[in-house]
């Protein structure tokens, strides 16, 4: 019996690799050209990268290195399980497999986000109160302003990033192929009940036709 097939070409595959590859397309200028970048040589640059990349220098800061490791990964996982579900007869071991390394991958983004969001708290509590006798003098507002430059906007977008970053990944993997896995677990489920059927089917017809056996054996 031949496996399913992913409608690849749906609007809402189309839709889900759009949200997919935007994402990726935000987060790669920093890794691909590296914090020290400087735009002053960045001529070449779109103005919409050039502001995408100071929104990610100023709010992700390092964690963006494994933000976008982790999305790499994923992508590559889903177009290779992609490929496993086209095939005639997926392998079901290996469909598994990389079902369980796309979670991993939404579970190490959420990882990211809530590991960057300690740190971010920890800078920010350093910078801001780390001097007693300096944050005793300044005032309120100042304290404030130094808990923010210090790390509490990185923890609060790293947060929002990867909770966000997470629960899309997960939408993808369901709405682009959520309806080929549930077809493929259902199929391989339902192949110990065909085959304990086909055995009864068989015994029964043995026991209607005694004659048919007992002739079918060599003399």
């Amino acid at each position: 019996m031949a496996g399913p097939r992913p409608h690849s070409g749906s609007f809402l595959t189309g839709l889900v690799w759009g949200v997919s590859l935007g994402f990726a397309a935000l987060l790669l200028p920093m890794l691909w050209l590296g914090t020290d970048y400087s735009f002053s040589d960045a001529s070449s640059l779109t103005p919409v990268l050039e502001q995408g990349w100071r929104l990610l220098q100023t709010n992700l800061r390092g964690s963006v290195y494994l933000f976008a490791v982790v999305l790499l990964a994923f992508l590559v996982l889903l177009q290779r399980l992609r490929g496993l579900l086209a095939q005639p007869q997926p392998e079901l071991d290996r469909v598994v497999g990389h079902e369980q390394l796309l979670d991993l991958c939404a579970n190490l983004f959420f990882g990211v986000g809530v590991i960057w969001t300690a740190v971010g708290m920890r800078e920010a509590l350093m910078h801001g109160l780390g001097d007693p006798a300096g944050a005793a003098s300044a005032g309120a507002f100042a304290i404030l302003q130094r808990l923010v430059e210090g790390g509490i906007l990185l923890a609060l977008s790293t947060t929002i990033v990867g909770g966000v970053g997470g629960y899309l990944m997960r939408v993808v993997k369901s709405l682009s192929l959520g309806q080929q896995l549930a077809a493929l677990y259902m199929q391989e489920s339902q192949r110990p009940a065909e085959a304990n059927l086909a055995a009864l089917q068989r015994i029964e017809g043995l026991l209607q036709h005694p004659g048919s056996a007992a002739d079918s054996e060599p003399s």
